[in-house]
């Protein structure tokens, strides 16, 4: 993982929206793997991704900035958890607007890869509730 840039300053802030799927991923991914995630975004070679719960920043590795940031996460303002959650999306270069608009499928992408080696080897099997049987509601009626 490349070093921690320098800060950019803000060029420019907007309300905005991470999907509901991508967000709730994200937070499954968070308690398997720890708080911070940091990787790089699969289809946009050179863009990383940190995400904690207060902010994710996309980083370039061969322009050496930090590309974009939501922050300000209002999860509780979603009524349901395939609601988007509304957030503030801060533009830090230009180049963002490149890539602005497939980091989330990217980072999903990237989640559910990262969920699917973290499941299960072998699927569960679910046992039928055997329910009350037929010769103690003879016995016992209610």
């Amino acid at each position: 993982m490349p070093p921690v840039p320098i800060q950019n300053a803000v060029k420019r802030s907007a309300p905005a929206e991470i999907p509901g799927e991508c967000f709730n991923l994200f937070r499954r991914a968070q308690r398997l793997c720890g708080d911070s995630l940091e990787f790089c975004l699969p289809g946009l070679p050179g863009n990383y991704l940190r995400a904690t719960d207060q902010e994710w920043r996309v980083w370039n590795r061969r322009l050496r900035a930090d590309l974009m940031s939501w922050h300000g996460f209002r999860v509780t303002a979603r009524s349901g958890l395939a609601e988007p959650v509304p957030c503030e999306l801060s533009i830090h270069h230009p180049y963002s607007r490149t890539i602005v608009h497939r980091v989330h499928d990217a980072t999903t992408t990237h989640l559910r890869k990262l969920m699917q080696q973290h499941a299960p080897a072998e699927r569960g099997q679910v046992l039928a509730w055997p329910g009350r049987r037929a010769s103690r509601t003879a016995d016992h009626p209610r």
